[in-house]
């Protein structure tokens, strides 16, 4: 046969080859989609009696009504008060004030828990009981032993750095059923404060305790739920056990025959990839360029529509003064017209183009109820899913206080300062131990008690100009106001990929949802599954949150920035 015709051929073949591959993956792919309404419908009714039973706890001294530890979290399992919780926030005959997401509080004393002593993070199973008179929501347990990998789960827990009176819920799957040091693991992001919270599966019922984590977010260590049956009576007394009880009972077994597995949770990437090419979200995302802590500081915007012209909303504290839009893949300026520090958004003008923008609600729209299934768009037509924590968190200023350097003490009679930090604005400012602050920014400065409240107004890069007497004689400081540095980090809950969000508190109103968003993914607008706007994301707040404003604050926003024509 003629060479040229063996060259068609193998062309011809190789073609024919790669189309039945791409026509397998693509069958793969399809295969792998998640029914996002299904799950959203079963997630929902779990969280539904799951979410009461889960509480927040923290060691309290009765006598002198004070908390004495961190708090943890817990999950009432019983008519009688019982509380699942771990063994590493606990200690036996202790007591501990137990409060619910409704409000009601009550008081528990810490019974047995198991720590080996060759490795104390193992097993890591204590008992509580409520000891205050009452009727008290609980959740069912089931079997640790019958769970399945790709199993839905769902976190209900009390992650300390929020530190709210209601619960965040985090979505994940089971990864493992039991690894080598007798842990579950699932994707439901934990971070400190959720240990002893409770891992629920998709009908809301308890299969694990949150112990511990890794530094990917996707590894999470659960106590099973068996070993609490196993050893029910022998936690019942008020004893640390260094070796398994002798005293154990038989588990009995789950009447769930067929346990519900969804294999395309092992890839969520490609619903998340389907739902925003399906409703079109990507044309509302764009990325900025502009000069902020690096020549090159990228972060995302979301495209909107306000009285038939196209703006820009994005994170303020990511955007600088001369900034450029990236719209189809060209570099277009845009103009700062508005900005609003309170809640972090700017608002950009576009100049020579004009691309599709968002149509916000025209009447005010609550945040998405619990257990939302949401998505963000991100670039390339990708996407992330997540699910709806909480809603209506306000988060005070703290890391986002502008940082002086110095202190005054509360115990003198004049309001001196009583520590100035090397290498602070206030030490470059030339302030000094024992100068008594008269003034700040013309507001007069007449007890300790003054000094706190004033400082708590200012933000970083606040001018502040600081009237002392020092020995005697009046000076005048100018202090430029520096933004909180995090100390090195040591826990595996600080050190997960793109790190926290620069500004991430001081909001009065957000919602959480657990995707793992990095902070130049912030900007970016976040939708139902069914495509309906629900805010904008604006800040990676720690490894288990994401915050995001919520429509009403954004139409607020844009109804002062922008006049109606």
């Amino acid at each position: 046969m003629d060479n040229a015709i063996w060259v068609v051929l193998f062309y011809v073949m190789k073609k024919i080859i790669i189309a039945c591959y791409l026509l397998l993956l693509s069958v793969t792919v399809s295969a792998q989609k998640v029914d996002v309404k299904k799950l959203e419908s079963t997630l929902q009714k779990a969280i539904s009696s799951a979410y009461l039973p889960s509480v927040r706890m923290w060691g309290y001294d009765t006598a002198a009504r004070q908390q004495m530890s961190a708090q943890f979290s817990g999950v009432v399992v019983s008519a009688g008060g019982y509380i699942l919780t771990a063994a590493h926030v606990t200690i036996p005959g202790k007591t501990y004030k137990v409060m619910f997401a409704d409000g009601r509080e009550a008081i528990a004393m810490a019974l047995g828990k198991i720590e080996l002593a060759t490795d104390r993070a193992i097993p890591d199973v204590a008992l509580m009981q409520i000891i205050t008179p009452g009727k008290w929501p609980y959740a069912p347990m089931a079997t640790s032993s019958a769970i399945k990998v790709n199993e839905p789960c769902l976190s209900i827990a009390y992650p300390e750095t929020l530190n709210q009176p209601k619960p965040t819920i985090r979505f994940g799957r089971i990864t493992v059923v039991k690894n080598d040091r007798g842990f579950i693991q699932s994707t439901c992001k934990m971070e400190p404060g959720d240990s002893g919270g409770p891992l629920f599966d998709y009908l809301g019922r308890v299969i694990g305790i949150h112990s511990a984590i890794n530094t990917d977010e996707d590894t999470n260590y659960e106590i099973p739920v068996d070993l609490y049956h196993k050893y029910w009576q022998a936690l019942q007394k008020q004893q640390i056990y260094t070796t398994m009880p002798a005293d154990s009972q038989a588990i009995a077994k789950d009447e769930i025959k067929d346990i519900l597995t969804i294999p395309g949770l092992a890839n969520m990437q490609v619903t998340a990839t389907d739902l925003t090419k399906k409703l079109k979200l990507e044309q509302y995302l764009v990325n900025i360029i502009s000069v902020v802590d690096t020549p090159d500081t990228r972060i995302y915007g979301t495209l909107v529509n306000v009285n038939n012209g196209v703006y820009i909303i994005s994170k303020s504290s990511m955007v600088g003064d001369k900034p450029v839009a990236m719209l189809n893949g060209k570099a277009i300026p845009v103009k700062v017209i508005a900005r609003d520090r309170q809640n972090d958004v700017v608002l950009l003008q576009i100049n020579g183009t004009t691309p599709k923008g968002l149509k916000l609600p025209t009447t005010d729209a609550n945040p998405p109820a619990i257990g939302r299934i949401l998505v963000t768009p991100l670039q390339n037509k990708q996407g992330m899913v997540s699910i709806s924590g909480s809603t209506d968190i306000t988060l005070p200023r703290f890391w986002s206080l502008g940082y002086l350097g110095a202190a005054v003490g509360y115990n003198g009679a004049t309001p001196e300062l009583t520590f100035v930090q090397p290498n602070s604005p206030a030490a470059k400012s030339d302030l000094q131990v024992e100068d008594q602050v008269l003034m700040i920014n013309n507001t007069e400065i007449k007890k300790n008690e003054d000094f706190g409240p004033v400082m708590q107004q200012y933000w970083p890069g606040d001018t502040l100009n600081f009237k002392i007497l020092r020995k005697g004689q009046q000076y005048n400081k100018t202090v430029v106001l520096g933004k909180k540095q995090p100390g090195m980090a040591k826990h595996p809950a600080e050190m997960f990929k793109g790190g926290k969000s620069g500004r991430r508190d001081g909001f009065s109103q957000v919602f959480t949802h657990d995707a793992a968003l990095l902070p130049e993914q912030c900007g970016s607008p976040v939708f139902d599954a069914q495509g309906n706007f629900a805010g904008i994301n604006i800040a990676r707040f720690s490894r288990t949150t994401t915050l995001a404003l919520p429509v009403k604050i954004i139409q607020d926003f844009l109804a002062r920035a922008i006049p109606v024509k």
